[in-house]
């Protein structure tokens, strides 16, 4: 595998992540932002994302609570310290005197920006691919801080201010959504490369050896393989009609 030179191995990683992420280079997200899905279509596959981005909360929790055990040590409750930031954005940065809500709210005012109800939105069908998806997801915050944050903000939250400029000029743009109900793409689009740069710092100061950065990189490939399926799933039942 060629080194990127003049790039840490946390960087590297990044790099992979634009490459290969499917927010990025999928057919389903590539249609969204050229305008291409009808607006029924557009409504399905945020439901069907919902499946996610409703539990965000619970997903930084998970990934917090893998830090440390019965007897935690100095070093754990620094990277503990580390992790909060991004647990209070996910929370609502208001109930602590800031200005934005928890983002799963956020989403919910981007879904009745499409007509999407409450009982709709919570009530989804999720698809199978949206199932798996979600279960490994959660399963790589469970299994330490380097696979979650692999699994987690390398993989996707590095993209993911990219993937939201596009979509919130998208959904302005081709699908005649108002501003008041895109916040969600809005902040996204300003926070996620700070996810990321932390990311990276932490997880080149996890993983020295060669064995973790090999854990390291199958986490990251494990969340984008996952977000490639699901991604998948949709463009054939939403898009492509099933077939």
């Amino acid at each position: 595998m060629a080194v990127e030179v003049g790039l840490s191995f946390g960087q590297q990683l990044i790099e992979e992540a634009k490459r290969t992420h499917p927010w990025l280079h999928h057919p389903l997200h590539k249609d969204i932002v050229a305008g291409k899905l009808s607006r029924e279509q557009l409504r399905e596959v945020i439901k069907q994302q919902g499946a996610f981005f409703l539990d965000t909360v619970r997903h930084t929790a998970v990934r917090l609570a893998s830090i440390g055990s019965f007897r935690p040590s100095l070093e754990d409750l620094r990277l503990q310290r580390a992790i909060i930031p991004v647990l209070l954005e996910e929370v609502g940065e208001d109930l602590v005197g800031g200005k934005e809500p928890a983002h799963a709210l956020l989403y919910v005012k981007l879904a009745e920006g499409l007509g999407i109800g409450e009982a709709e939105l919570f009530g989804t069908d999720y698809l199978p691919h949206i199932v798996i998806e979600k279960n490994e997801l959660f399963q790589l915050q469970r299994e330490g801080l380097l696979e979650a944050l692999c699994g987690g903000a390398i993989a996707t939250e590095s993209v993911n201010g990219i993937a939201s400029a596009r979509l919130y000029e998208a959904f302005r743009t081709h699908y005649g959504i108002a501003d008041e109900y895109l916040d969600f793409y809005r902040v996204h689009a300003g926070v996620e490369e700070e996810h990321g740069a932390q990311a990276v710092k932490l997880v080149d100061r996890l993983a020295p050896t060669e064995a973790d950065q090999k854990r390291a990189r199958l986490a990251m490939r494990r969340a984008i393989t996952v977000r490639w399926l699901a991604a998948d799933g949709m463009y054939q039942a939403i898009v492509q009609g099933g077939k």
